[in-house]
């Protein structure tokens, strides 16, 4: 199952039909939810951000943001990874946003490394 998606605004996108759609009413929630300053890797659960991380170079648990349904890497040059309990981790590059689809983030790591290896 992939579901990496490549922007802020997917975090409230709705799959529908077999395909991938942003309603107006998900838009407008966007606009609602608190931005993610930089550099930090924020989670989110619709409106609310659950988390926000921005040390680098170890595994930090989530905590709250274990219920996180997506999240945002706001890190210019930095990848984020997240470890998952029910799905193998990802990679999420710099300025990346995604959608987590039923998939229960337990850690993330933000590496110094511009690319995901």
């Amino acid at each position: 199952m992939r579901f990496r998606l490549a922007t802020a605004t997917v975090l409230t996108a709705c799959a529908m039909a077999g395909g991938l759609t942003v309603s107006a009413q998900a838009a407008s929630a966007a606009a609602a939810r608190p931005s993610c300053p930089y550099p930090y890797v924020c989670f989110y659960n619709g409106n609310t951000m659950t988390g926000k991380f921005k040390d680098t170079g170890y595994w930090q648990s989530l905590g709250a943001s274990r219920s996180a349904k997506g999240a945002l890497n706001t890190r210019h040059d930095d990848v984020a990874y997240v470890r998952f309990s029910n799905h193998p981790a990802i990679c999420m590059k710099p300025g990346e946003g995604w959608a987590f689809n039923g998939a229960h983030p337990t850690q993330v790591y933000i590496s110094s490394s511009s690319t995901c290896h």
